[in-house]
């Protein structure tokens, strides 16, 4: 980080469900960029679902998780925000929850990177500045939740080790604790009728 930030906090957005290698590139981008790093989480109230399987609070340990003591302790804050389904309504709630961590008149990055469509939210920061991002791999979230709940009992080792090379070892040991919960065998039920449709 340079000695002089142009930026007091870099803001990095995701859902983390769950969190992967392309996500820790962005995060370390941004703690590149500013002393302090405010992670916004997003469908941060939503029921488990296949989709959203992991609370806030559980996104947010494995960032901590995922860096060093200085890092965790000093420099991540978390901003959990729910989905609106109303844009406006959703970019005052982001912009509120940054400014209560990083203060109303912080000069604010915000880091990411245009995946698809999706992405068209990163542009709806005026005042904010914009460092975009390549794609740093061509991991996707929803092909590594497919992988975890589409496992069987005698695959899911095997499955383990594959999601190891695209995501970090804190979010490799959380989905193998997590298997253990009753919500894995709910979340993989659910996961199965959405995809054979029965």
């Amino acid at each position: 980080m340079p000695s002089t930030p142009a930026h007091d906090a870099a803001v990095f957005i995701g859902r983390l469900q769950p969190l992967h290698q392309g996500h820790l590139a962005l995060l370390a981008r941004a703690l590149e960029s500013a002393p302090s790093v405010v992670v916004v989480i997003g469908s941060a109230f939503q029921a488990r679902s296949a989709k959203n399987p992991f609370t806030w609070e559980e996104r947010a340990t494995l960032v901590r998780a995922a860096f060093p003591d200085a890092d965790r302790q000093g420099r991540l804050r978390f901003v959990p925000v729910r989905d609106y389904y109303n844009e406006a309504r959703w970019v005052a709630a982001v912009r509120q929850g940054v400014s209560a961590q990083a203060g109303p008149d912080a000069r604010i990055a915000l880091v990411g990177h245009f995946k698809d469509s999706s992405s068209s939210y990163l542009r709806r920061f005026p005042g904010w500045t914009l460092i975009d991002l390549e794609r740093h791999t061509a991991t996707d979230a929803t092909a590594l939740r497919d992988a975890y709940f589409g496992a069987e009992a005698a695959t899911l080792p095997a499955v383990l080790q594959d999601l190891g090379q695209q995501m970090p070892a804190c979010s490799v040991d959380f989905l193998r604790q997590f298997v253990q919960q009753p919500a894995y065998a709910a979340l993989q039920e659910e996961w199965q009728q959405a995809h054979t449709g029965l």
